[in-house]
């Protein structure tokens, strides 16, 4: 009996030694980008006793490179909140990488892949809004797996943790297996302001690490190919008084016309909480979001406005002063209006809508996603799909091109020369690349030649 008395104190002395370095074990392991999506990558975690903040990683899964990180802190944390930044990446590569600490372990041996250079690529992102931990929640990330995205946005509410800090972890356990691979890229709306215990958006900015992250306003940019992001606070904006509108309009303005004169970019989106147009029963229309964003969003030729808020999906014909310049369904021409969708349904409790206006194209109180893939000199596809996959809509953006390679207002003989001495280049940001197929050549030419005197 002596000798099994001794086997049993051994394994539970084991077991709870397991126990306790379990205590440091990595969990809610996620990714955005750092500032430079090419080169840097920002890696959050939690565990449930202090323990260093390192990442191991490398191209191959023999690691090789270490980063050291450091601890976030809130008044109502649950746990050991850690976050890093890894820089100096090769773009578009695939990097191998494991969180934690040698004496508390370390997680499993996870991937991500960088953004490429900037230039013309194809590549597919999601997004929704409104998610939560509900059954429809859970479905919906499996859905944003199965498609393995370049990168995926959250339009804001996130996990509705509403003053309950444990929802937090059950939520960001929940979309670890999307997270801890796929960037995702987050707004914030109503429900991550959490005055229902007093911290505001303390929880949020402390869990999820943005480029450029600067306190509420948590604006920033983020370019992925030949694309500009632009994430937007709609709720601080709305929150805060007429300074902090000013404010957050001029960072915008300059955000839009940075893009606008870059000739790496040719599609500008912008992703926010809140919904400028819309039909939801007890909402309408948001005049204070129409009357301070929207001249921007025209002025600018913003291809797509993302939002969440409204718990359905929604999306406008292609506007410009609030007014559809197409009623087409499927097929529009970049430039001829900026073009709003609303996923709002992407898990909890559905809304009813009021009477439709004519700004809607198409409406239905569903759960939903967006799947939206761009092909270089041909198209930007959408694609909204219910929680169950079955096709809600699909649109087809046809892109502009523009022949003034030198951006001077005038089409002539100097961009006329630029395009010829590039003739033949591949790869890169070339202005002479007209079409954005990612090479100078003949196309390129010709478009050149139908323009040619325009503007002089």
């Amino acid at each position: 009996m002596g000798a099994y008395r001794r086997i049993w104190l051994l394994t539970g002395w084991i077991f709870c030694l397991g126990f306790a370095s379990g205590q440091g074990i990595p969990r809610q392991v996620r990714l955005a980008y750092g500032d430079n999506p090419t080169n840097s990558i920002r890696i959050m975690w939690q565990t449930d006793q202090a323990t260093a903040t390192v990442v191991e990683y490398g191209e191959t899964p023999a690691l090789g490179s270490v980063a050291y990180g450091h601890q976030v802190t809130y008044s109502l944390q649950t746990g050991i909140l850690h976050e890093a930044t890894l820089t100096n990446l090769q773009p578009d590569t695939l990097y191998y990488y494991r969180v934690g600490d040698p004496q508390n372990g370390f997680s499993p041996v996870y991937t991500f892949r960088t953004a490429p250079s900037p230039r013309p690529v194809p590549f597919l992102f999601t997004a929704f809004g409104d998610h939560g931990t509900t059954a429809v929640s859970r479905q919906n990330t499996q859905n944003v797996i199965h498609l393995n995205p370049a990168f995926h946005l959250h339009l804001g509410d996130i996990s509705y943790a509403n003053g309950n800090q444990p929802i937090w972890d059950t939520y960001l356990n929940q979309v670890e297996p999307l997270t801890r691979h796929i960037p995702m890229m987050i707004t914030l709306g109503n429900h991550e302001w959490e005055d229902e215990v007093g911290i505001g958006y303390e929880a949020v900015l402390a869990r999820f690490a943005m480029p450029g992250e600067d306190t509420y306003y948590v604006n920033y940019v983020f370019d992925y190919g030949d694309v500009r992001f632009i994430a937007f606070n709609s709720d601080w904006y709305q929150r805060g008084g007429s300074a902090v509108r000013g404010a957050m309009r001029q960072w915008l303005q300059n955000a839009l016309s940075d893009a606008r004169a870059n000739p790496c970019i040719r599609w500008v989106i912008v992703f926010q909480h809140h919904p400028l147009f819309g039909s939801e029963a007890r909402r309408g229309y948001n005049q204070t979001l129409i009357n301070g964003l929207q001249p921007l969003f025209d002025q600018y030729r913003v291809d797509l406005v993302l939002q969440g808020h409204d718990h359905f999906y929604e999306r406008t014909y292609p506007l410009r002063n609030s007014t559809p310049v197409s009623t087409a369904m499927d097929l529009y021409h970049q430039g001829e209006g900026t073009i709003y969708i609303t996923c709002g349904g992407g898990g909890v409790s559905l809304y009813t809508f009021g009477a439709l206006p004519p700004t809607t194209a198409y409406r239905e109180s569903t759960h939903c996603y967006l799947a939206i893939s761009l092909q270089p000199g041909e198209s930007l596809t959408v694609e909204a799909r219910r929680a169950d996959n079955t096709l809600i809509e699909r649109f087809v953006i046809l892109p502009s091109f523009n022949a003034d390679v030198n951006r001077d207002g005038c089409v002539d003989d100097t961009d006329l020369l630029a395009v010829l001495f590039d003739f033949g280049a591949t790869g890169g940001c070339m202005p002479t690349d007209i079409n954005g197929n990612g090479s100078v050549g003949d196309e390129d030419l010709l478009i050149l030649l139908f323009e040619f005197g325009t503007g002089c």
